[in-house]
């Protein structure tokens, strides 16, 4: 490769997408801030570490955004926009602050995502293992008329041998990856859990067993789906479960369970989530940082302490 390529951050999916790419032949550099503990562990990959973001700026062709999303809109105004070289492409994993135009590219540069459906280990595992990857990708913005082959490029640096690609939209990433996070992954899931384990306790029953039988299996089920599919895992359990799962699981997700998600899709989609966010943002976190000191006392996180001490 005879572009410029570098990766600005250097958390999970950052650090993997640097090996990743790395050990499939292109030179690559990232940018972490001066005082980041992680420059050791970026040196001792044999990666070049820039600290200077101007100074990374003018030295990039391939610019590929890896910083938190809430911090991206501030560090492109500041250093990426009036640096990168002219034609430069600009590279998101996420579609989120270009769909909802919190960074608006240079008309000359190339804007292209390529979003691996796989948490950062995850997606180390699969390119080391040569099992799929599955990446979607997307080209917002063509200026250099190359941007659609760089983008299947990069899927394949990332994603290696085995690399499934999707082609998307900023539009349809942004959207999916938002509602997943909030109805089943992350939000879904938690509530889930923690309402499960608090059924259990609240009706007497022993809060470590109750810790077990609601998170701690949840391990080898969410492999088991991964491997299998909903179908697959099901044919993989007992008769006992599997009825309770098809005659109570509907019970559970009931059409309140489904209106509630088509509302926060709607949310999503309209741009209220995203104003709300923003506004949150703005005002220094106090709902989320409120949330999470309330989480923190709950007791299913006391059991965890107890047991995973």
């Amino acid at each position: 490769m005879g572009q410029k390529l570098t990766i600005f951050g250097f958390g999970s999916q950052g650090k993997t997408q640097a090996l990743n790419a790395r050990d499939s032949g292109w030179k690559v550099r990232v940018f972490l801030r001066p005082e980041s503990k992680r420059i050791p562990e970026a040196e001792a990959e044999k990666i070049t570490v820039f600290t200077d973001p101007v100074e990374a700026a003018r030295q990039t062709t391939i610019a590929v955004m890896l910083l938190p999303d809430s911090i991206q809109p501030e560090f492109w105004e500041k250093y990426l926009k009036p640096n990168l070289p002219e034609g430069a492409s600009l590279v998101f994993a996420h579609g989120f602050n270009i769909h909802f135009k919190q960074i608006t590219p240079r008309p000359d540069m190339d804007c292209l995502l390529v979003a691996p459906s796989l948490q950062g280990d995850g997606l180390r595992h699969n390119y080391l293992q040569k099992e799929t990857v599955p990446i979607l990708t997307a080209v917002a913005q063509d200026a250099t008329d190359k941007a659609y082959r760089l983008v299947e490029d990069y899927a394949g640096a990332i994603g290696g041998k085995n690399v499934r690609i999707f082609p998307s939209t900023f539009k349809e990433e942004t959207e999916t990856d938002l509602f997943a996070e909030q109805a089943v992954l992350c939000g879904g899931i938690n509530t889930l859990i923690k309402t499960g384990f608090d059924t259990l306790v609240q009706a007497g029953y022993n809060p470590e067993i109750a810790y077990y039988c609601c998170l701690k299996e949840l391990r080898a089920m969410a492999e088991g789906l991964y491997r299998y599919g909903i179908q697959g895992l099901r044919g993989r359990i007992s008769e006992t479960a599997r009825y309770g799962d098809l005659t109570r699981g509907p019970r559970v997700i009931d059409e309140k369970v489904r209106h509630t998600m088509k509302v926060m899709l709607d949310e999503i989609c309209s741009g209220k989530f995203t104003e709300e966010l923003l506004k949150e943002k703005k005002s220094g976190w106090p709902t989320m940082k409120r949330r999470m000191a309330e989480e923190e006392n709950a007791t299913i996180e006391t059991v965890r302490k107890k047991i995973e001490k």
